[in-house]
């Protein structure tokens, strides 16, 4: 009699064991399924990145652009050295878009580099601040009327797709780990509102340098010269507002 009370109460004990992890089984499937579906519907969050809508120069102009900035660097090691992942160019616009905006604003912009492709542009300076020991140097344009229509045109297409929640995480980083400069980061948000139209000012960057060596550049090694823009394109700013990383382009 013993025995057969043993057995019927192992089995109880079984079957309540049984409904109580059913019931365990049956709360962790709900609560799985319930967090797939608040994050499924829950907002992605957009990754901002700081952008620069600009002209490539033609071969020759981009020759020039890279033999003036060697020497500058050479000078002065601190500066921005120019080459194949920081390259020359003439911005036309900087901003802060979402990522995922790239493929729309790619659709936009497609087919505005042939309104300025058979267009001359015109160094028509070598251009610092002569008063100082030391200054940034850059190579300025001549503001002809195609130059401007594409500045405003470009400024008109993007300004749907511009945001301002930028930060330094907008930018390629620095290999150094050293943080992007608080200038850089500043700089792109209030370009369509202080650099932009009537202070539009087309240039290539060339670095910092001594005054010593700018005068004998500007004497010796400048080459006023009108030049073709090679490709219109979208690349992600780094420090200093360098154009580092390529995303999209139009020849």
């Amino acid at each position: 009699m013993g025995q057969i009370m043993n057995v019927e109460h192992n089995l109880l004990t079984t079957h309540a064991t049984k409904d109580i992890y059913s019931g365990n089984y049956q709360s962790v499937y709900c609560f799985i399924l319930l967090s797939i579906m608040i994050f499924a519907c829950s907002p992605k969050k957009e990754k901002v990145i700081a952008v620069d809508v600009l002209l490539t120069p033609s071969e020759e102009m981009y020759a020039q652009a890279i033999q003036l900035n060697t020497a500058i660097f050479n000078n002065n090691t601190t500066t921005i050295k120019l080459d194949k992942n920081h390259i020359p160019h003439i911005t036309l616009l900087q901003c802060f878009i979402n990522e995922n905006d790239l493929p729309e604003i790619s659709k936009v912009l497609a087919g505005l580099f042939n309104t300025i492709a058979q267009d001359s542009l015109m160094v028509e300076s070598f251009y610092y601040a002569e008063e100082q020991e030391a200054s940034f140097a850059m190579l300025r344009l001549a503001k002809t009327e195609a130059l401007m229509q594409l500045h405003k045109k470009t400024l008109e297409l993007l300004s749907p797709f511009i945001v301002k929640n930028g930060s330094e995480a907008a930018f390629v980083q620095n290999p150094d780990g050293s943080p992007i400069s608080e200038f850089t980061v500043s700089y792109v948000p209030e370009f369509v509102e202080k650099y932009s139209f009537k202070n539009y000012d087309p240039h290539l960057s060339l670095g910092v340098a001594h005054l010593k060596l700018l005068d004998s550049l500007k004497q010796n090694v400048f080459k006023p010269i009108n030049f073709k823009a090679a490709t219109l394109g979208v690349y992600q700013l780094g420090d200093h507002g360098t154009a580092q990383k390529l995303l999209w382009q139009y020849e």
